[in-house]
């Protein structure tokens, strides 16, 4: 899975807002997971990652990620060493993934989902605007489900989920405690709006 954040200004009430929109990419069949918060700290980060896994049904074997300072502490571009965040290897090692970063200023090595912030900001967020908050959290999740991840996609040539219930589903490994209420402390979900 590939993970990254966008920046949009959104029309909300009449006023233009600032939204952070967080999206996860899974590798083989692009389904996408998208959610916005008001800002890009650590724990959106975990808070996205936590529904991407909620709503995929499972966890991947690696997330791939640029290098935000909210997860990296260092990448050093000539050794490759990557040195994440504590919090983010606790929460890894919680969910029970293997986080990489990209190479420093190669972003394109995760261009599935750099293409994916890509689509939502043109898609599903260009032109429109929205009485509240949770009115473009809701439009957000109504586009996913019935527009990003029912098109052919230009480069599988297949709606993304029927990639996944074929290809995909199986192979992500299940957390069903954690997924429904048992996370550990610390790593607490953000609910929608208040983020």
């Amino acid at each position: 899975m590939q993970i990254d954040f966008g920046e949009r200004l959104v029309e909300i009430g009449g006023v233009k807002i600032k939204a952070f929109v967080f999206v996860a990419t899974l590798g083989h069949s692009r389904l996408l997971h998208v959610r916005a918060f008001r800002a890009e700290k650590q724990e959106h980060w975990f808070a996205g990652l936590e529904s991407a896994f909620a709503i995929f049904g499972g966890v991947p074997e690696e997330v791939l990620m640029d290098n935000p300072r909210a997860l990296v502490v260092r990448h050093d571009a000539v050794s490759r060493l990557v040195q994440f965040n504590d919090r983010l290897i606790a929460f890894a090692k919680h969910w029970g993934f293997r986080p990489r970063a990209c190479a420093p200023y190669r972003a394109r090595t995760k261009g599935k989902t750099e293409n994916g912030v890509g689509y939502v900001k043109k898609n599903a967020i260009a032109g429109h605007s929205f009485a509240s908050w949770e009115a473009f959290e809701a439009h957000l999740v109504e586009w996913e489900r019935e527009v990003a991840n029912v098109r052919i996609h230009g480069t599988t040539g297949e709606a993304p989920i029927v990639r996944f219930a074929r290809d995909e589903a199986h192979r992500l490994k299940q957390s069903w405690p954690r997924l429904f209420g048992q996370r550990r402390a610390g790593f607490k979900w953000i609910p929608a709006g208040l983020c």
